[in-house]
This record gives structure tokens, sequence and C-alpha cells, in this order.
């Protein structure tokens, strides 16, 4: 290695050499802070020389100068893309300290200056999958909507961030996330819906005829009145007729009602953008179904996607799916395994996974081996396959997932690192 060193030195070899033993000779003796000295006087001969700038840094890891140790990598692995030695070193080392975060901040700015360098995209695939457990006493979480999510305790329910901070503590019968609006539905302990703020304040009390309600999307709500469906405005007041066996709540200016055992798509203001000719439509847990301005609905026995004026959108059809989220592909099922299409209908990533949900902040949740895990949207899988069960993203890189214990299974709420 002496003799590959000194050969491309551009200043005197023999005073190169007389550098390097020395700071040889004081490493054995743990005297570092006079080696480094030496390395950087070889520096002065050498310039930007890999091996002699990784050795200087391990010695200031060893002063535990690790700021200078950090930048030292740093420079190098920028100043010699070819030679993988500067970058492995720093990445091992933020590996080993539990700085994953750091590594993904590093990586992302090197990756978008750098992009060609096939080495820091192996690294950013590694980091950007590791995640942090959060701290939560929830006994339950439930995915996240507009930054917030349900938890519960002792049977009884609240609202939380998606970070796992308190929003409204948990004391009611039911509750729902926040709306984009600003306003949850919570049904208080003696059975009576209200929607609260984020103070907890009482805001919109629906008359006690209705039933079933919904979260208030786009000035709307789902409700049920003698059992027939209709919407009410933000105002409490009824917007349409009650007339539907069902609805989905508003999205994009539009959402599904059924009508004589048939759906069809409809705008805001309950009217028809399609003929109620659907035998399903999808939605989500919130009854949303049109992410995106991109309705599921099934005819013939498959399903197959309808935009907002109500056309066909690609010619895939499918055997089940999951409603498009605000961004992202939808997760979709062919026979018996899910894979991803996007909002123009073209299959993007093949079915291949036992179960799915659809992308949200550019990852998804799939089973691989009865296992829950993320993907990217190149269809990396970012973990290992190891939780019980996974729930789609925030836009904060949180997520509740389940995990199995002896007694059987606890929910944890995890931060990819890739987000902090």
């Amino acid at each position: 290695s002496w003799y590959t060193l000194l050969s491309s030195a551009t200043g005197d070899p023999e005073q190169v050499q007389e550098h390097l033993q020395r700071a040889e000779e004081l490493e054995k003796k743990e005297i570092y802070v006079d080696a480094v000295q030496e390395y950087q006087a070889a520096l002065e001969l050498v310039e930007n020389d890999p091996e002699i700038s990784m050795k200087m840094a391990k010695d200031y890891l060893l002063l535990g100068q690790t700021d200078q140790y950090v930048t030292i990598c740093q420079n190098t692995a920028e100043m010699n893309q070819n030679d993988t030695k500067a970058m492995d070193q720093l990445m091992k080392y933020y590996d080993e300290n539990g700085y994953e975060g750091r590594a993904v901040d590093y990586l992302k700015e090197f990756v978008a200056q750098y992009p060609d360098n096939e080495n820091a995209q192996k690294w950013f695939l590694k980091f950007k999958g590791s995640y942090t457990n959060i701290y939560c006493e929830y006994e339950e979480l439930s995915p996240s909507v507009n930054g917030t999510m349900v938890v519960s305790e002792e049977g009884k329910y609240g609202i939380a961030t998606a970070d796992g901070n308190t929003i409204i503590p948990a004391a009611y019968k039911e509750a729902y996330p926040f709306s984009a609006e600003g306003f949850a539905l919570v049904v208080k302990p003696d059975g009576k819906s209200i929607y609260i703020d984020t103070n907890g304040y009482t805001r919109k009390v629906p008359d006690p005829c209705y039933s079933d309600l919904g979260m208030i999307s786009e000035g709307r709500v789902i409700a049920c009145k003698d059992g027939k469906y209709g919407y009410l405005n933000e105002d409490m007041e009824e917007h349409t007729k009650f007339q539907w066996e069902a609805l989905t709540a508003i999205k994009n200016k539009m959402g599904a009602a059924k009508y004589n055992g048939k759906w069809a798509v409809i705008g805001k203001n309950g009217k028809g953008i399609t003929e109620y000719v659907y035998e399903d439509v999808i939605m989500d847990e919130n009854r949303f179904c049109s992410g995106q301005g991109i309705v599921f609905v099934k005819e013939n026995g498959s399903y197959h996607m309808v935009d907002e004026d109500g056309e066909k959108v690609g010619k895939e059809t499918f055997d089940h799916a999951r409603a498009f989220s605000d961004q992202g592909y939808a997760a979709v099922c062919k026979g018996e395994k899910w894979g991803f299409a996007d909002a123009k209908g073209n299959m993007v990533i093949d079915c291949t996974y036992e179960d799915a949900y659809s992308f949200s902040n550019g990852f998804a949740a799939v089973k691989v081996d009865d296992r829950w895990t993320y993907i990217d949207e190149q269809n990396h899988v970012i973990l290992s396959p190891g939780f019980a069960y996974a729930a789609p993203l925030s836009s904060s890189g949180t997520a509740p997932v389940k995990t199995w214990k002896e007694d059987g299974e606890e929910w944890q709420l995890i931060q990819l690192n890739l987000f902090r």
C-alpha cells in the first residue's frame, strides 16, 4: 500500500514516507494527536489522497473528535467518487452508533448531487428504510388522516397527531380523525354525536335524527335518516334529498351513491356523473372513494377506474382494489396477489404480494410470507418483513404497526428515519 501511495505522490516521496512512518510509530504509542499532524503534513505533499485522509480520520475518531472524523469522511467520499472506502466507513459509523437519521440527511444531499454514485444509492436504500420506535401510550392506533389518528385507552377513544402526541384525550365512545377543515366527529358516552375542534370545544351539533355520520369534507357530511342516506352541509343542514341506500364521502368534488342496488359516481351536489350501473365502489376506512379524482367501480364482475368525467381510465381490470390516497399508486388485486397501478390505469408493479395498501407519501405497506413491510415506488423492500400488521405512512413518515409478543400482538408507532 505504501508503494501504491508513494508512486502517485506529487510531492517528495521520501518526505511523504517519513511522515507516514512517524504517524504509524505514534499510533503504536497511542499518541494520536501527533499522528494526525504527521498525516496532515503528508497531505500537504500529496493533496487529496484518500488513503492518508482516512488514516487521519480514524485517529480523529480515536481522539473522540467525531465532527472532524465525519467531515473528513464526507469530503473524501465526495472528492473520490470511484473509491467507496470513505463512504462505507462513514455509513458503518452511523449505523453502529444509531445515527440513521444523520445518515439519511447526508445521503439525500449526496444522491441529489451525485445521482450516478451506485455505492451511495445502495446505502441510501438501506438507511431510508431504517426506523425508530416512538413512545406511544395507547392500546390501539388507526391509520392517520390529515395528520391525525384515532387512539384508544381502556375502551375509550381519543385523537392524537400522527407523531403520537395527544390532541383529544381518550374519553369518547367513538372518535374519528380531524378533517382538513379542522373538525372531528366524536360520540359522547351518552351516545350523542358532535363535531369538535382541536381544543376539544363543541363546534357543530347534528340533529339527533341523523345517524351513521361521516367526516366533514369539502363542506359535505354523510348522514342517514329513516334508513336513507343524504348529505348535510357544514352547518348540519340538509343539502340533498335523503334517497340513497349508501353514500361515500366527498373528495375532489366527487363521491359515489347507491340507488336501487346499483352505484353511480356523483358530484358534491348529489347529481350523477355516471348512471347507476355499478355493482360496487371501493372506499377506504373513512368512506372516501375518489383520491386523485379516480374511483374504482365494479362492473360485470371486475373493477376498473373511472375519472371525474365518468370516463373509464385505462384498459386494466382487477379482482379487487384499494382506493387511491392523495398521491402515489393504488393497490390492486389480480387473482389472489396484489400489485399497484397508477392513476392513468397502467400497472406499475406486478401483482406478487399477499396483500397491500395504496401508496402514501412514497411508500406502501405490503404483505410478504404472512408478514408486513414497506416498499418504495421502485418496488424495493426497504424493511425486512416482520410486522403482524402495517398501516399506510403519514405525511411525516410515521405509521402504526402491530408486532408480535409472547401473549399476542401489540401496537407500536414507528418513524421512518428518512422523514426525521
